[in-house]
């Protein structure tokens, strides 16, 4: 499914893992990638559980309620139910609206019971794998964003031909050269550091 982000728009990413101190975004399998975008913005969050992804994607339905409530067959106040006041907001396909939608998708991550090579690079901890593994789904998404943005610009368009076949580390930093897929680029490539560094942190000889 592409996406389409309309200008001007901005992108965010982040985690979402209310409750818990652990730098480890989930103790299952699987997490779940909210993308909500919308004329100024483009929000990429990543969730332990798709319900914790429904409910907040709910809250900003909830805060919006009022551009429905003039069209017919819309009540004047949400539905509890978080699932239906976003297909009411939405649509059934998350895409309705003229300027706005969402796309809520699972991603495996893998979580091994000892040293493995994964996508943060070899000899990652059992502890450190989930962590690796969403720092590269959230890497996956930003660079579909970015995709996104260069299809209106030929420059912006030859710089992602090159990015997609550099190292993650080096491709973030064009990308934060370029502000592709926006200013907040910067941000969003300190926070993947972090979360794997090995992976998306400088090189050494940087």
């Amino acid at each position: 499914m592409t996406i389409h982000i309309q200008r001007p728009a901005t992108v965010t990413a982040h985690i979402n893992d209310t409750g818990s101190s652990s730098t480890s975004p989930t103790e299952s399998d699987t997490v779940w990638v909210l993308r909500r975008w919308d004329w100024h913005d483009d929000d990429i969050t990543v969730y332990s559980t798709q319900d914790r992804a429904l409910a907040d994607l709910a809250e900003y339905v909830k805060r919006s309620w009022s551009t429905l409530v003039q069209q017919e067959d819309v009540p004047a106040l949400p539905p509890s139910d978080p699932r239906e006041a976003i297909r009411h907001y939405y649509g059934p396909d998350g895409h309705s609206r003229a300027e706005e939608g969402y796309f809520l998708h699972e991603k495996k991550i893998d979580i091994p019971d000892s040293p493995v090579t994964t996508h943060a690079g070899p000899d990652i901890t059992a502890q450190q794998a989930p962590t690796a593994d969403v720092a590269h789904t959230l890497f996956e998404e930003v660079c579909r964003a970015a995709w996104a943005k260069a299809s209106d610009d030929p420059d912006d368009y030859d710089l992602m031909l090159r990015v997609d076949a550099m190292a993650p580390a080096d491709a973030l930093e064009a990308l934060k050269k370029a502000c592709l897929p926006s200013d907040l680029i910067e941000w969003i490539a300190a926070a993947l550091a972090l979360l794997a560094p090995d992976v998306y942190g400088p090189s050494c000889s940087a």
